[in-house]
């Protein structure tokens, strides 16, 4: 399968530039294509690295079809030959103007906080539904003593904040 915006359109003057900006104003547009490369994703996997619902997902997926940004393309996922969403020439171009931006890479830290968060939500939840797990924790806070944070004096408030603004 030949991935190119020729598949759509014979000449640069054919692309309804007008069209294609609205399409990039639409939810999940920018997300889309800043993920998506020459490797492809499948659905399910662009599904789980969006923040955005599946439902848009497919009008966008769609849309950028009709634009002739992305392609359907075959590739071997877990030793099975399966379809994949790539970019075309069209879809490379654009977001290579992403990626001179920054925009990707402020997109991917996005994708892997998000990840990060998942990953640390469930732990806790994981914890916090032993309500044993929970009492242990309090009453070991409670006999160490350990001072609520806004309890703590100005100059050690004022080195957490620096940790906190050091890790972002």
């Amino acid at each position: 399968m030949k991935s190119t915006a020729l598949q759509r359109f014979n000449r640069a003057d054919e692309i309804d530039y007008t069209e294609l900006s609205e399409f990039f104003d639409r939810k999940g547009a920018v997300e889309l294509i800043s993920l998506l490369d020459a490797e492809g994703y499948r659905f399910d996997e662009i599904d789980d690295l969006l923040d955005v619902s599946r439902g848009y997902l497919n009008d966008r997926r769609d849309e950028a079809v009709h634009l002739g940004l992305i392609v359907p393309d075959q590739a071997y996922r877990d030793d099975t030959l399966r379809r994949v969403w790539t970019l075309t020439a069209l879809g490379h171009y654009i977001r290579q103007r992403m990626r001179h931006l920054g925009l990707t890479e402020s997109h991917e830290r996005l994708v892997n906080a998000r990840r990060e968060y998942t990953d640390r939500k469930e732990e806790f939840l994981q914890w916090v539904d032993d309500p044993d797990e929970i009492q242990k924790y309090t009453e070991m806070t409670w006999e160490e003593q350990r001072p609520h944070p806004s309890e703590l004096p100005e100059e050690m408030k004022q080195v957490f904040r620096q940790i906190d603004e050091d890790r972002f």
